[in-house]
């Protein structure tokens, strides 16, 4: 189960977020789900609207959500063993950078710089922005 809890995309908007969603994970728990994979509010569709915001949702549903938490929105290396070494979560996505990064497991494991992402190259219905993004090239490295 995704949410959103905060989301703004597309005019959507809850007047108490935080009541409604605690409400919602909640009530998931007697489903048995592999994971509730929640946004966070520092994005908004596929645009950062703040870099420098805490994780707040997973936080206060971990309070209430007994099974795995799959957390996206923003996260890069360094906020994302955070928020596994504090418990908040269990996993952690990366949507745009493993776009820009097809070797991204590999970059984070061996500290290696990322590729930026091209926005402009989002839902453009061809494949530029999806395939042609480079591998880290090191003559070193064998794949």
């Amino acid at each position: 189960m995704r949410l959103s809890p905060n989301s703004l995309y597309n005019s959507m908007s809850d007047s108490h977020p935080e009541a409604t969603f605690a409400y919602v994970a909640e009530r998931l728990n007697q489903y048995g789900l592999a994971y509730l994979h929640i946004i966070e509010p520092r994005v908004k569709g596929n645009e950062t609207v703040r870099e420098d915001m805490p994780p707040v949702v997973a936080e206060q549903l971990r309070k209430v959500f007994e099974g795995n938490i799959l957390v996206a929105g923003g996260f890069d290396a360094d906020s994302a063993e955070e928020i596994l070494e504090k418990g908040i979560a269990d996993l952690v996505a990366f949507g745009r950078s493993f776009l820009a990064n097809p070797d991204l497991p590999k970059r984070i494991k061996r500290g290696l710089p990322l590729n930026a992402y091209d926005r402009a190259t989002f839902y453009n219905h061809d494949a530029r922005g999806y395939t042609d993004y480079p591998f880290y090239n090191d003559e070193r490295d064998v794949r």
